[in-house]
């Protein structure tokens, strides 16, 4: 091979985490994407390489497209290494500081671009195939699955910490990725643990790139200062070397969530006692709640709460005012209603008597109007049936109750020290934020959803906590199938398109962060094949295309059946048997539905009951706006009244539709509490024309409740893929 360099005339790029769309530092492409680079090398005066400064350590894509002998060479951190030995396309991890990239051309070689790009890191949790799986509750993907269906565009695997994945590591080192080891929080609870040493244990000397820990919990935050400490003894140590850990954070505990400072802010304009209250300002949900975390009470004993209002036009909410909840908001207690229209400072209290908490500890919540002004002052929680005078001290069992130190101990970690964050930050480790959104009943109601904790959450990061960006890897879910976890729960929405809604929020928002670190999945085991070729084709047009427009044009809301969960009872359904609609609290024990199930969904269910030697049952509905050409799935769950585990058969035929039996699938998934059962069928077509016609039917005699019928657009192999 001949090797062309071109230094002198090669292309000089300043490359930097976040930079600016200014001349010379790359083109944004989207919050996610800066193109530093797109050489036509079948330009006479072409460059051969390009060159520049890395000012945070992230990751590059390559790409050198073309027919012949060639290679692409990147020199980062003193070496250099062969990225490409033909044309193709590599994502690679570097430092911080000088690289360049250049390409060698071999005899008669024909090349015709080079691309470098700055891409977030992009993680798949996780591959669990050299794991026994748990058909009725988790998935299991084979490697040449997520190979063919996403790898493609990720650069960061997560598995279990397990000798068996080793080969695959070093084969995914050798394309350029780096690979987590997952780990649990559990024993990092125990005063006695020595988290450096664990650390050092797991990974050092090993071929894993790092951990990963599920998860970081309110209950977490007691121990902040000893896993800082941790920490910082860890990274002295020789085994740290090129090794990261990752924190999952569950809910705002270990970041914390600054936006709430948009909502309550500390004001000295009013006050019923000392200098300051706080004014609470209208926010568009509950989850905007200023909060004193950790409060210990004893169940069983009575306890008044008690509370200073003034408002201003003040419509409340459902909830606006001060209560108390227990870990997990399984109860409510002491609730002080705010107070309608304009008020001065006025004096409310409740008794109440906490149960037990899962954790020994509860919460102090305070939410705003839905719209107007309201301000409080002087929040006090003490033993017996009666409010005695406020006290800054005892008897009041709460911190800061007057807010004469601001939002501190009010604000969950949002405007308190927070050595944990500040370590994370300072020793460059990784959090991984899990914001996993249900489908709401309108797509105005998704998108204000996706707005607050995708758009708005990390971009007040940016503002509030310098540096947290970088160290932060956004996690979405995938989950679409399973009884264990599914967002997918409602079946007249479009579970792909509420994904392509988030995925493009985070990328092409004007008012995005654009210095996170990177963004990924929990979990795939939850996830159908059909969700881990759409985060596939995600992640390949928002993080390495750098795409601003949406992948789908496909409506939110599903308009192919009408009553898809029979909440209307029969409606807009055909029958014949003996069919009729339930209400689900007449199934055994209501339905068991766990918080993440898909079923049962509503209030209503479907039931056939069959005779012995008796005809079949059915029920049916025509197909509206089908796209011909197009592919489309058919979803339908069922169990019997024992929930029992065996896959109970059904009849499905599709008029007006190819069948493609190669994606038909029948599974039995068990919910989290290991008791209730649901089959789930689901048959894909290629639509023929613009309508068609959905039958459903049992098969053998017996009781089935039936529910969740879905007909939505369905995302195969990409030809060619294989």
């Amino acid at each position: 091979m001949s090797i062309t360099r071109a230094i002198g005339i090669s292309l000089i790029i300043a490359l930097c985490a976040a930079c600016a769309c200014a001349q010379g530092e790359g083109q944004r492409l989207n919050n996610f994407v800066v193109e530093l680079a797109d050489v036509d090398l079948r330009a006479a005066d072409a460059p051969d390489a390009v060159s520049g400064a890395i000012e945070q350590p992230g990751w590059l894509f390559i790409s050198l497209s073309g027919e012949g002998p060639a290679s692409a060479t990147l020199s980062a951190g003193g070496e250099e290494t062969v990225v490409l030995e033909a044309p193709g396309e590599t994502m690679r991890y570097v430092e911080a500081g000088e690289i360049e990239l250049w390409v060698t051309r071999g005899e008669g070689a024909e090349l015709e671009r080079l691309i470098l790009r700055r891409v977030p890191e992009i993680m798949v949790y996780m591959y669990e195939g050299q794991n026994q799986g748990s058909p009725q509750g988790f998935l299991t993907h084979s490697w040449e699955d997520l190979d063919r269906w996403i790898l493609h565009s990720a650069n960061l695997i997560v598995s279990p910490a397990s000798d068996a994945y080793i080969p695959y590591a070093q084969a995914w080192h050798e394309r350029g990725g780096r690979w987590l080891v997952n780990q649990s929080m559990s024993q990092f609870r125990d005063e006695t643990f020595d988290a450096a040493a664990y650390w050092a244990g797991v990974l050092g000397g090993t071929v894993w790139d790092g951990t990963i820990h599920d998860e970081v919990l309110s209950q977490d935050r007691p121990h902040f200062g000893r896993y800082a400490e941790g920490l910082a003894r860890f990274m002295e140590m020789p085994e740290s070397e090129g090794k990261t850990v990752y924190l999952f954070c569950g809910g705002s505990a270990a970041i914390g969530d600054p936006t709430l400072l948009d909502f309550f802010t500390p004001t000295e304009e009013a006050a019923f006692d000392g200098e300051r209250s706080i004014r609470c300002a209208p926010a568009e949900s509950a989850d905007a709640s200023a909060r004193q975390m950790d409060v210990a009470l004893e169940p069983g004993v009575e306890y008044t709460i008690s509370a200073y209002m003034k408002t201003e036009d003040c419509v409340p909410g459902t909830y606006s005012g001060v209560f108390v909840i227990d870990e997990g908001w399984h109860a409510l207690y002491g609730r002080l209603a705010a107070p309608e229209g304009t008020s001065d400072w006025t004096r409310y209290e409740a008794s109440f008597t906490p149960r037990e908490s899962s954790n020994g500890l509860y919460q102090v919540v305070v939410i705003g109007p839905a719209q107007g002004g309201m301000w409080m002052d002087a929040v006090q929680i003490e033993r017996g049936a009666e409010a005695t005078e406020f006290a800054a001290g005892e008897p009041n069992v709460l911190e800061n109750p007057s807010f004469e130190d601001g939002l501190v101990r009010w604000m969950r970690g949002s405007d308190d020290e927070n050595p944990l964050r500040d370590a994370v930050v300072e020793y460059k480790q990784a959090f991984a934020p899990e914001i996993y959104l249900h489908e709401q009943a309108t797509e105005e109601r998704a998108q204000a959803m996706i707005d607050s904790r995708l758009v708005r959450l990390p971009e007040s990061w940016s503002r509030h906590y310098p540096g947290v960006g970088p160290r932060s890897l956004i996690v979405l879910s995938i989950g679409d199938c399973t009884l264990r976890y599914s967002n997918d729960q409602s079946p007249s929405v479009n579970w792909k398109v509420l994904m392509d809604m988030q995925m493009h929020a985070m990328a092409a928002s004007e008012n995005g962060s654009t210095d996170l670190r990177g963004v990924g999945f929990w979990s795939a085991h939850y996830g159908s094949p059909e969700a881990i070729r759409w985060y596939g084709a995600l992640f390949r047009h928002y993080c390495i295309e750098g795409s601003r427009e949406r992948l789908t044009d496909d409506p939110y809301m599903l308009d192919h059946v009408a009553n898809a969960g029979f909440e209307e009872g029969l409606e807009g359904w055909e029958t014949s048997g003996a069919v009729e609609t339930v209400p689900v609290a007449q199934m055994l024990d209501s339905g068991r539905r766990g918080r993440y199930s898909a079923v049962p969904e509503g209030a209503n269910v479907l039931r056939t009951v069959r005779a012995e030697g008796g005809a079949a049952n059915s029920f049916a509905q025509a197909v509206r706006n089908l796209e011909p050409g197009r592919l489309y799935s058919a979803k339908v769950y069922c169990t019997d009244p024992r929930y029992s585990d065996r896959l109970i058969p059904a009849e499905i035929t599709i008029e007006g539709g190819e069948a493609l039996p190669e994606y038909a699938w029948d599974n039995v998934w068990v919910s989290a509490d290991n008791e209730t059962r649901w089959t789930m069928h689901q048959r894909v077509f290629r639509a023929t024309a613009d309508g068609g016609r959905l039958t459903v039917g049992d098969v053998e005699p017996g009781e089935v409740y039936w529910d969740f019928v879905q007909v939505e657009p369905f995302f195969g192999e990409i030809p060619g893929s294989a």
